[in-house]
């Protein structure tokens, strides 16, 4: 019963079922070390399933990077476990099937965390209940132009509603690929589009048109600095969102991530281990909202390295 009560069930083997993975093994093994764990007694007994329905974890970086995170996991007692699928989850237990079988297995444990994706909220499900048969993409999410715009039922209101980040169905076509496939679900693309939307609203197109224009206006009104360097830079005409990849990080536990570094859809350089772990912590760092807050981050990671959980 005890091994029950310790084994935990991550499903998704993507970046975030990955970290999440490598985060429990740091604080398990915080927890349970010797001579000054609290739980020493409990080292034996705890368990961590990574469930994954593909044959690779993080399915979107290189294949050095993706062996790379499974032999991570594994060398710190994660069971990985590939090309399964969650059958169901109960109050104490799950059942798993292997891809191809109709093999059905049966595991008792505590805790089940999903990270293999999130459904559409019941906001984006009651908006798109609303908007035409073409506002409809892939995985629930709503269907965008270049410009972040969704159809709408009527051309008056058209250019009205953007849609951005995880709810948003923005097709691109890589350099390589035959065919356009949707954005990834990422905080990198959430980031660029709203940043992009803002600058349209902000430097006043019309988003009525196809593509957004600067609106004709007035002698006394048009000319102001803004409008004159618009112009000058050929922007009377709003560009399309055009999608930057600045690389993929992943932490795997035991302070070592995974780093695929690229701009756009030219591959850098790759690397893993200590080295890849400092410069995981500090895009972190960077991206945080505020000083404040990249202070306490700090200070808690010090905390923790130095005095434990």
């Amino acid at each position: 019963e005890r091994q029950r009560r310790l084994r935990i069930a991550v499903v998704g083997g993507g970046p975030t079922g990955v970290e999440l993975s490598g985060e429990l093994c740091d604080f398990f093994a915080q927890m349970c070390r010797s001579p000054d764990g609290a739980y020493q007694r409990l080292r034996d007994d705890i368990e961590i399933l990574l469930i994954h329905g593909g044959s690779d974890l993080l399915p979107s970086m290189d294949t050095e990077l993706r062996e790379r995170a499974l032999a991570a996991l594994q060398s710190q007692g994660v069971s990985v476990i590939l090309n399964t699928r969650l059958k169901e989850v109960g109050q104490d237990f799950i059942r798993i099937g292997e891809k191809g079988t109709d093999v059905v297995q049966t595991i008792p444990l505590a805790i089940t965390i999903w990270a293999a994706g999130n459904a559409p909220v019941p906001f984006v499900k009651e908006l798109l209940s609303q908007l035409p048969e073409s506002a409809a993409g892939s995985g629930g999410r709503i269907s965008v132009d270049q410009w972040c715009r969704c159809p709408t039922p009527s051309a008056d209101s058209f250019g009205s509603i953007f849609a951005l980040g995880d709810i948003a169905c923005f097709e691109a076509q890589k350099k390589y690929e035959t065919s356009p496939e949707a954005l990834p679900q990422t905080a990198q693309v959430a980031g660029q589009q709203g940043a992009f939307v803002a600058r349209m609203l902000n430097r006043g197109y019309d988003m009525e048109l196809t593509p957004p224009k600067l609106p004709e206006l007035s002698e006394s009104e048009a000319f102001s600095l803004l409008r004159v360097w618009l112009i000058a830079r050929g922007l009377e005409e709003a560009p399309g969102f055009n999608f930057l990849s600045l690389g993929l990080l992943a932490y795997c536990g035991q302070e070592e991530a995974l780093n695929q570094v690229m701009v756009g859809d030219v591959p850098l350089f790759n690397y893993s281990g200590k080295l890849a772990f400092v410069l995981w912590r500090s895009v972190y760092l960077a991206k945080q909202a505020s000083s404040r807050n990249q202070a306490l981050i700090a200070f808690d990671w010090l905390r923790t390295e130095t005095f434990g959980r």
